[in-house]
């Protein structure tokens, strides 16, 4: 039964391809024909790279699968040594190349872009804070 209806699609396949190929101009068959061979081309590159990555997934699934990562056990003498126990002292001057606060003592002033030298406004701290 399989046999039969194999044989039947080739020949029916045959048959359309005589039909549509007396009908189609030269020029459309060339772009046919092209792409079916450009396709058949390309083939043997996806099977060589599917082949590839199959088998480096393999290498690198493969030994992770059979080692296991050993345990970790931490043994410990009883208690802490005291260091541990003291209080950390917080540093009074700031660390090298970090930047000091900003002082509140000098109010901030904000300078909108975009007006002329005429027109230019000042904003304080509070004055801005009230606008957004």
């Amino acid at each position: 039964m399989k046999k039969n209806i194999a044989i039947g699609v080739v020949i029916v396949s045959a048959i359309m391809t005589g039909v549509i190929g007396f009908r189609l101009s030269t020029d459309a068959l060339s772009i046919i024909v092209g792409a079916v061979l450009g396709m058949m081309a390309i083939l043997p590159t996806i099977i060589i790279v599917a082949f590839l990555l199959k088998k480096n997934q393999e290498a690198m699934t493969g030994p992770t699968q059979g080692m296991q990562q050993p345990p970790v056990v931490v043994v410990s003498g009883g208690m802490m040594p005291p260091q541990y126990f003291q209080p950390q002292q917080q540093p009074t001057q700031p660390a090298p190349g970090l930047l000091p606060p900003p002082s509140q003592s000098a109010p901030r002033k904000f300078h909108l872009m975009g007006y002329e030298d005429a027109d230019s406004l000042e904003i304080s701290d509070d004055e801005w804070g009230a606008a957004g």
